[in-house]
C-alpha cells in the first residue's frame, strides 16, 4: 500500500481528538483543521474519531482504510451530533447519523492516496 495523507476539518462545536491504529494521534479544537500522514507500511488505518465537549467525550466515530477496504462512520447517538462530508481518492461520502459508510471499489486505497473529511454540527 503506497502513502495516505488524511486531512481533517473540525466545524463543529466540540473539541475533537484523533486516535489511529499505528499510535499516530492528533487534535482539532472546535472550528480548527490537522492533518495526519501514514507511510506504505501503514497497511490496515482506522482512525478512531471521539468529540469532546467540556473534557467529556460525547461521540465516537471513525474514519479506516486499507488495500481491501475503506469507509467511514459518523458516530450514532440518540440525538443527531455531527455530520460528516468527504473523500477517499475521489470517492465521496457523507453521512448524518448514518453509521458505517462503506467506500467503493474495495480496492480504493490500495495504492495510498488521499483521504479528507469534514465534520459539521447537525
Amino acid at each position: 500500500m503506497g502513502p495516505v495523507q488524511f486531512s481533517i476539518n473540525n466545524e463543529t462545536k466540540y473539541d475533537l481528538r484523533v486516535q489511529a491504529s499505528n499510535g499516530a494521534q492528533a487534535g482539532a479544537v472546535a472550528g480548527a483543521s490537522t492533518n495526519l500522514s501514514f507511510t506504505p507500511d501503514d497497511t490496515n488505518i482506522t482512525c478512531a474519531m471521539r468529540w469532546y465537549a467540556d473534557g467529556v467525550c460525547v461521540l465516537q466515530g471513525s474514519v479506516a482504510w486499507s488495500g481491501g477496504g475503506s469507509g467511514a462512520d459518523d458516530g450514532w447517538s440518540t440525538s443527531n451530533l455531527i455530520c460528516m462530508n468527504g473523500q477517499a481518492n475521489g470517492v465521496g461520502f457523507s453521512g448524518c447519523n448514518e453509521g458505517w459508510v462503506e467506500l467503493q471499489p474495495y480496492n480504493l486505497m490500495a495504492n495510498g492516496g488521499e483521504v479528507s473529511v469534514t465534520y459539521t454540527n447537525a
